[in-house]
């Protein structure tokens, strides 16, 4: 995880795990993108115009935006993380972080990677569908006389899990922090 000491360091990471950018944050807030900039570069000092609405738009906690510690509650420390185990998608172990995930998205396992998924989320992009005892990835292409999938449309046995909105590969996880199940 980067430094989510200041509020640019919180609000750059959760760019980062949302899959946004400081571009679309800007058009989504209504704001210039020199100000997403001046917030995430930490040239404003003590920020509050926009911050609510900067909060709810990412489906963060405002809280932890601007103080970086979540008194609510609406968020957790240790997210379960979802895995195949025998043919089925269930709870394989729990990864902590400071980080808020909105209580709508899954944290997946696989190929030794933690995958934050999105049931809410359509539109281009990764997607995971399990099946049996894997978990396969396919590309969604989206335009406006068609859809499409790479490599392959998915099978009718393709299981979604969810559009993958990042993910947080091996050698960025600490050990410490996933905490694998062995059932």
């Amino acid at each position: 995880m980067k430094d989510v000491t200041t509020i640019g360091g919180r609000l750059k990471e959760i760019l980062f795990v949302k899959g946004v950018s400081a571009a679309e944050l800007s058009r989504r807030v209504g704001v210039e993108r020199g100000y997403i900039s001046k917030l995430i570069n930490n040239k404003i000092k003590t920020p509050h115009k926009n911050m609510l609405l900067i909060a709810d738009n990412l489906d963060i906690s405002y809280e932890w935006l601007m103080t970086g510690i979540e008194k609510t509650g609406l968020y957790e420390r240790d997210y379960g993380v979802e895995g195949i185990v025998e043919d089925k998608l269930v709870n394989i172990g729990f990864f902590e972080t400071n980080m808020p995930i909105a209580k709508s998205d899954k944290l997946v396992y696989h190929d030794e990677s933690i995958n934050i998924v999105s049931m809410k989320k359509l539109g281009t992009g990764n997607y995971l569908f399990h099946s049996g005892s894997d978990i396969f990835e396919l590309y969604r292409v989206d335009n406006f006389i068609n859809l499409t999938w790479h490599p392959h449309e998915p099978k009718k046995s393709y299981i979604p899990i969810g559009k993958v909105i990042t993910k947080i590969n091996k050698e960025h996880i600490n050990d410490k922090k996933l905490k694998l199940v062995k059932n």
